[in-house]
């Protein structure tokens, strides 16, 4: 509990991240839902996509789960991504940069 009372700049941090993470999938054009929060969904909609597009960044590094029906509805299979205040700016330019092949 103390940490939580004293360490705000994990939650600052968080927060930037996913406000970079959000405008840099808006500028690729990614499929989001209004998520603010650390965990960041992006609607690929194909199963193939999604398991494909964890595949390949699980082989650049980059451990991103891919989420399909039943767990989500039809049609809207995404990738499931978790920030945490470990993350750096440039993980996400990395992610991003990765994410760009499946905009």
């Amino acid at each position: 509990m103390n940490i939580i009372k004293q360490d705000d700049w994990r939650r600052e941090k968080l927060a930037e991240l996913v406000n970079q993470f959000r405008k840099g999938a808006n500028q690729l054009c990614l499929k989001l839902t209004d998520s603010t929060t650390p965990i960041q969904p992006v609607i690929l909609g194909d199963n193939e996509k999604a398991l494909n597009a964890s595949q390949l960044l699980f082989e650049n590094g980059i451990l991103v789960t891919a989420i399909r029906p039943p767990t989500v509805p039809a049609n809207t299979a995404r990738l499931r991504i978790t920030f945490s205040a470990q993350h750096e700016p440039g993980d996400v330019d990395l992610l991003l940069s990765h994410l760009e092949t499946f905009a």
